[in-house]
């Protein structure tokens, strides 16, 4: 049972890091790497292939789980979206950009 936990803890890490720097997208290849490695050790710990596939879905789901709920509560993650608030530049900007109603700013 230890490997089991050990495996869960290790996916849920993995998500957690992983939605603090990367998309969603990256989810796939993780999501494969960890089924072939959780596969890969747990084969060779003698699991049987039922246990096997119930503990890989658990491992891929902790690791969702953490991405998520990482990238819900983390507060850096608003900090960092490329979202422009209401297309209008802010008025403290450092840069000379130019407004859209040409009033000669």
């Amino acid at each position: 049972m230890d490997i089991v936990a050990t495996l869960m803890l290790t996916s849920a890490l993995i998500g957690a890091f992983a939605s603090m720097r990367f998309n969603a997208f990256v989810l796939v290849p993780f999501a494969i790497l960890i089924a072939l490695a959780s596969a890969a050790i747990l084969h060779r710990n003698d699991f049987g292939p039922w246990s096997g596939i119930a503990t890989i879905i658990a491992c891929l789901v902790v690791n969702q789980a953490g991405y998520i709920i990482v990238r819900i509560f983390n507060p850096a993650a608003h900090l960092l979206s490329n979202d422009v608030a209401d297309s209008e530049p802010s008025p403290r900007r450092q840069q000379a950009v130019h407004d859209d109603d040409n009033d000669g700013d």
